[in-house]
Parts: C-alpha cells; structure tokens; sequence
C-alpha cells in the first residue's frame, strides 16, 4: 500500500493564509512498529484553527511541527496492524493521527470508538460534533454553575465567538436548549444568515466594526451591549484579543466567560495586541477560566453519549464540508483561516472507505 503523506517544508510566512505553498505531498516510507505502538489507516481527518500555532513552531497541548514532518491532525482511523495486546485489528480509533494514508502511534493519548464499524457514514462526525469540537463546546457549557442558568423567574444572556464554527455553533444551540437569550459574533454577513437559522436571538458581525481593516473595539463593545443592555452572563471565547477585549466592559457582573480559543491571535501568534479592557473584569467580578478536554478521557466518553442524546432529540443542528484526499488539505486549512468554513471542514483520506462521507 503506498503511504502519502503532506509534509511541512516549510513555516508559514506573513503571506499566510492567501499564500499555502509550504506543504508537499510525498510518498514517506510504512511507519515500522515498536511495542506498544499501532499502525493506523487513516480515515478522515478534521482541519482546525489551532494547526495555524503548531505550524508556527509553538508547543500546545501537542509538540510543535518541524520542517519535515508529516502533518498532524485530528482524526479517524482503523487499526491494521498491533504491537499493543489490548489493541485489536479492526478496532477504529480517534486521536491525535497524520494528514497520510498510513502513521504509527502509540495508544496511550487515542480512544477506542464504541457503536461505530468501517462504513458507518457517521463516523466523520467523530471530527465535528462527536469529536473534540463538539465535546468541548458540549463539557465547556457544563462547567457553567447552577447561578448562571435561566430560569422562568429569571433571564440570562450566552454569547458566543466565531459562532459559525464547529464548536461556537454547537454551544450557541445548547445555550439556547439551556433557555439562554443567544447572542453569536461571527466575522461577516452570511455566516450571521447561518448562525440565526441556527436559532440564536441576536448575531453581531465584527466586521462591520471596522477601519482599516481593524477591529475598533468600541464599537463593537457599542453593538454588544445594543443586544444585550443587561450585560452578559456567560461569555464562550473562540476568537480572544479584539473580540474578547470589546465583550469585557459587556459582561454583567458576577459574570463567566470559558476561553476555549484564540482564532485571532492564530495568523499573528508572535505580534499579540493583548487587552485594554482586563480591568472590566475586576471591577464586575468576572470569572474567566480556561478550558481544554481533548486529554480528559472520560469527559469524552461521557460527552459522546449525551451528545448522540441531543442530536438524536433534534436539538442539534450540524453543518460539514467534505474533501477527498490528501492533496486537498490545503484547500480545506485555506477556507478555515479565511473565514469562508461554516461548520467543520474535513478531509476523507482513505479511498477505500465503503461509502464516501455525503453529510
């Protein structure tokens, strides 16, 4: 079988994202087995705003990717050969896997699939509303305390960033399901057509906020609290610097905002602007806290079955973009980091899969 693999030659310069030619395909040799480890086919595999970071040389919650190395990626996959006994042939797997037809791995950082079997046209799902997107969206909103929940007494206020994507749009639809009043900022027009069919009461777009290209933050702090007089009560980040300094003097008091990304910082990770709003924070007692679950093994497990449980209720609406090989990674990473995805982009690597992924 041969082993295509995009390989980084490359870093990204400040042509990114317009200019994409710092990949190569190439033939890379079938990984050899040591014990422990098993050898994956990989399936599908999901294109995220964080890959911008591991690209740029950064450390995150995985090591950062160097000239040479194959590209790694959330994905999907089924287990050909094993020097791992608790590990059988056939068994799918999600984790941390590479944008090539074939990678080694040990099994310590992946999970087994349950209910799942070669051929299911939902197993590309495990990289957008069953996978780490969604369950983070799903585990960031139970964090949310018993205080901050609506009640028929009482109304609170959700707001989301990048509320078109995979994991904003997932927790913008169960803040509502919560009873929430749901506010999404997205970038531009179409993606707010998108995000108030999803049933969110208010969506701003920032980009209707700026000068020059950039983000005034007054402004749109000005739009904020025109949808939301009474300020905040739950604030889920995706998009941090500008978007998060301008919902800061929004927020009411006593307020929580999750931190789950920072897709604004990811084009310019090394020129920061940071914040000049922090001081709202204090002065409303706001708590902020940041939020990570990929690693938290039986949070994922947990959140996979209650999140089958919801959209099988219909409360969750979700959107995919499908792409067919290895070559058309760099389309897909292309779409994501100029804002023109709505939903998750995925790629289906494998040929070979018994029914080409039609979401």
């Amino acid at each position: 079988m041969q082993n295509k693999a995009l390989v980084l030659k490359q870093r990204p310069d400040e042509t990114f994202p317009q200019n994409m030619d710092f990949f190569e395909v190439r033939e890379v040799p079938i990984p050899e087995l040591n014990d422990g480890e098993i050898l994956i086919r990989v399936l599908y595999i999901g294109v995220d705003p964080v890959m911008r970071v591991w690209l740029s040389g950064a450390k995150t919650y995985i090591d950062a990717v160097q000239i040479g190395q194959v590209m790694p990626a959330f994905g999907v996959g089924i287990v050909v050969e094993t020097k791992q006994p608790k590990w059988d042939i056939g068994q799918i797997v999600f984790g941390v896997l590479e944008c090539a037809n074939l990678c080694k791995r040990p099994t310590k950082p992946l999970f087994k699939v349950p209910l799942f079997e070669l051929g299911d046209p939902n197993i590309p799902l495990l990289l957008s509303i069953y996978g780490v997107t969604g369950l983070t969206a799903l585990n960031g909103m139970k964090l949310i305390p018993q205080d901050h929940i609506p009640t028929q007494e009482r109304q609170r206020t959700f707001c989301v960033s990048s509320a078109a994507g995979s994991t904003g749009s997932i927790a913008l639809q169960i803040a509502k399901h919560m009873g929430f009043k749901t506010i999404g900022i997205v970038s531009g027009r179409e993606k707010r057509e998108f995000v108030l069919g999803l049933g969110a009461d208010e969506c701003i777009t920032y980009n209707d906020c700026k000068e020059n290209d950039e983000i005034i933050v007054d402004k749109l702090t000005q739009e904020i609290r025109r949808v939301a007089p009474n300020g905040i009560d739950v604030y889920f980040d995706n998009a941090g610097e500008e978007v998060l300094d301008a919902v800061l003097p929004g927020m009411a008091k006593e307020g929580l905002i999750l931190l789950c990304g920072a897709t604004s910082t990811y084009n310019a990770w090394k020129n920061r602007g940071g914040l000049t709003n922090l001081a709202s924070a204090i002065t409303q007692q706001v708590k902020l806290e940041g939020i990570i679950f990929y690693q938290d093994q039986a949070k994922i497990y947990s959140g996979f079955s209650d999140m089958i449980e919801l959209v099988n209720d219909g409360v969750i609406k979700h959107q995919e973009e499908i792409y067919y090989g290895v070559e058309n990674f760099v389309q897909g990473l292309k779409r994501v980091f100029l804002g023109q995805n709505m939903g998750k982009i995925i790629i289906q690597i494998d040929q070979q899969v018994e029914h080409q992924a039609k979401l």
